[in-house]
């Protein structure tokens, strides 16, 4: 699980995959409940954010205000997903949780947008 994790954080590193890719292997591979394993991506995604965070706030890469208003928004989503996480059946948050991981890579791939060059401008 040590390497699977460590393969899982340098790919998100890259930008490929996000989480999503931790909770398909925690699943997949060991069987864990779905709600398990979003909570433990929570975590995953935690500490490799603060990392990422730390370096672009301390190289000035980000606007401040604009980082503040997105963690204001990432905040109010976490708590109405966790709410709604604990009030729906595990089966109902698989299909949930693949088809917004469809949807996104979907729209991810074809939309031929920079995202990264949008985020700082």
């Amino acid at each position: 699980m040590i390497l699977a994790t460590f393969l899982i954080a340098v790919l998100c590193g890259m930008g490929v995959g996000s989480g999503g890719l931790f909770v398909v292997y925690l699943t997949v591979f060991l069987s864990i409940e779905q709600l398990a394993a979003q909570g433990l991506n929570l975590y995953f995604f935690i500490f490799s954010t603060a990392a990422a965070l730390i370096i672009h706030v301390k190289k000035q890469n980000l606007p401040i205000k604009r980082l503040l208003y997105l963690c204001s928004f990432g905040v109010s989503g976490c708590i109405f997903g966790a709410m709604l996480a604990q009030n729906i059946s595990g089966d109902a948050l698989r299909t949930v949780f693949a088809l917004f991981l469809i949807i996104s890579g979907t729209a991810s791939l074809f939309s031929g947008r920079n995202f990264k060059k949008s985020l700082y401008k």
